[in-house]
């Protein structure tokens, strides 16, 4: 057995007291009953005394009503049992789980970001992209969402599908989709791929777990009301229409939301409660929702074409990388891009840094590097309130994608090239 670089030692210590750290900071805000923890104990509290979701959307005392309608009533009544402890156990349970999500995400990504094709210490290029992304996850962990657990079940699903288990990452996708309706973009990635299993069984999982739950424990009647008015929040409601609502809360307008259509309204829509300060031109919410689809559809389209190769003509690296940048997708085109998202992106950082330190060619290495310096740019320019305004995170996640799919197609070429001087050399 090869000896440990000294340099793997230090980052196994590190990620040890990184998740320690963090799941005492994840345990405290939930305990106290601070960000999203909060809401997701009263919904889950209420269906285990009461065997039905909490039929009130606006009472006076906020915490008296349903708190989460954007959910799927089964991510409520999933939860129930652990809520039925009370709050200072059920906190411990979701630091617990908060944090082994977390720790199975980075041993995966620790793997795809090694590469036999460098010269570098291996666990050099996981430690920069750990480095770098450490505020993403650190706001993962304040707001205590489940940000850790969809990319846990997203890493875990392309990872069976690399070891040619199509059913069992299926599965594991649905489950992701299930718990956020945002990781479904993954069954085009099935579908262009040609994983025909996998999509099949994503796409029974998600209605298999969305459905027969709710009816064992809510009945029919109750079952069928409860996903009607999920539908009335998400595809009817305000998200359907990129929330261009003024009387909307801040934090679903202001520069937090990094969207798509929130970042097209500040800049065009005088109205907007957080309008930018100068505005290139002017357009009413309804223009503004039809011009953020058609960008959306834009990058959508080239998101397609640049991934439409099946799964067997690609090398795992391109895999990866395609992988990844459906990840960042799942932010992209999402009505809400707030901060704590931003851990979706961590495949991508593990995918440029392994790039960057890459010896397979040169513009491998810059590709790695331009992707590891926009994160950096794009991350510190949240300082600056005008870069929020303007949608910088939203920037820097469609330029990732890009050198990531060319990252993607620069390994596959180094593949064939090796390939083909290899049966040079055997002739």
């Amino acid at each position: 057995m090869a000896e440990r670089h000294p340099l793997d030692r230090v980052l196994t210590l590190g990620l040890v007291v990184l998740l320690l750290v963090l799941g005492t900071v994840s345990f405290d805000r939930a305990q106290r009953g601070r960000y999203d923890f909060h809401h997701f104990y009263l919904d889950a509290r209420y269906v285990w005394e009461h065997g039905e979701l909490n039929p009130q959307f606006d009472t006076p005392n906020p915490d008296d009503r349903r708190q989460l309608p954007f959910y799927l009533p089964v991510v409520s009544l999933a939860l129930a049992p652990m809520a039925s402890l009370g709050r200072l156990p059920a906190a411990g349970i979701w630091a617990i789980a908060q944090m082994a999500a977390l720790g199975y995400s980075l041993h995966l990504l620790r793997k795809w970001s090694s590469d036999r094709y460098t010269d570098v210490p291996a666990a050099a290029p996981f430690g920069v992209a750990l480095l770098i992304g450490l505020p993403a996850l650190i706001e993962a962990t304040k707001f205590n969402q489940l940000s850790f657990f969809v990319l846990a079940l997203v890493l875990a699903g392309l990872g069976a599908l690399d070891r040619r288990r199509g059913r069992t990452g299926g599965v594991l996708i649905g489950l992701a989709a299930v718990l956020k309706l945002l990781p479904a973009l993954l069954l085009l990635f099935l579908l262009f791929k040609r994983r025909w299993h996998a999509l099949a069984a994503a796409g029974a999982t998600i209605i298999i777990v969305m459905v027969v739950p709710p009816l064992l424990v809510f009945g029919p009647e109750k079952t069928v009301q409860y996903h009607r008015e999920w539908y009335e929040h998400n595809v009817r409601g305000d998200a359907a229409r990129g929330l261009l609502n003024a009387d909307l809360a801040a934090h679903f307008t202001d520069r937090r939301n990094q969207a798509i259509p929130q970042v097209l309204a500040r800049l065009t829509w005088p109205e907007h409660p957080h309008a930018a300060l100068v505005q290139p031109l002017h357009l009413e919410p309804a223009m503004c929702q039809r011009v953020s689809y058609g960008v959306m559809v834009l990058l959508l389209a080239g998101l397609v074409c640049a991934t439409r190769r099946p799964w067997r003509d690609l090398g795992e690296t391109r895999r990866h990388c395609e992988g990844a940048v459906y990840a960042i997708g799942m932010l992209v085109f999402a009505p809400l891009l707030r901060q704590y998202y931003l851990v979706w992106a961590l495949p991508g950082l593990a995918l440029l840094a392994r790039a960057a330190a890459s010896q397979q060619s040169g513009r491998m290495r810059s590709l790695g590097w331009s992707g590891l310096a926009v994160w950096t740019v794009g991350m510190v320019a949240w300082i600056w309130p005008l870069a929020r305004v303007l949608g910088a995170h939203l920037l820097m996640l469609i330029v990732m994608g890009v050198l990531l799919l060319w990252v993607g197609v620069s390994a596959d070429q180094g593949r064939r090239s090796a390939t083909r001087i290899s049966a040079d050399d055997a002739e």
